[in-house]
């Protein structure tokens, strides 16, 4: 059974992590620092009001630990919408190099996130859809 058959039917919002870990816009480098090191953390997102700002996935060795962590977010990473297909979504997150895509709506709220595990078959937390036979 393919991916695409696995997730026949459904949407990006079914299969999306729906409160993903974010920090605040007014964030210090040092504080993403921390989410960072924890290796299951391959994106921090930042955001005011559950509106999006950016995501930062990696930050210079030389930045300061009180900088701003705005200043090195990626205001404009890739996203999807939630009613886009789960197997749209799957192929979007799996060409991505850390295996996150951002859900938004419309106004750029923040919805969710998509996540590959490291093996890159299934999404993160949700239980595979496919069927015994």
């Amino acid at each position: 059974m393919s991916a695409s058959d696995e997730w026949r039917g459904l949407t990006v919002a079914d299969v999306m992590l729906p409160r993903p870990k974010s920090l605040p816009s007014s964030s210090k480098v040092g504080d993403v620092r921390a989410m960072l090191a924890n290796p299951s953390v391959q994106m921090v997102l930042l955001a005011d009001d559950g509106r999006f700002r950016g995501a930062i996935t990696e930050l210079p060795e030389e930045a300061s630990m009180d900088g701003d962590a705005l200043d090195y977010a990626d205001q404009r990473p890739e996203s999807i919408g939630p009613t886009e297909s789960a197997s749209a979504g799957f192929e979007v997150t799996a060409k991505n190099p850390h295996r996150r895509v951002v859900v938004l709506d419309e106004n750029r709220a923040i919805l969710g996130l998509l996540c590959l595990d490291r093996t890159r078959t299934h999404f993160c937390g949700v239980e595979s859809h496919r069927t015994t036979s």
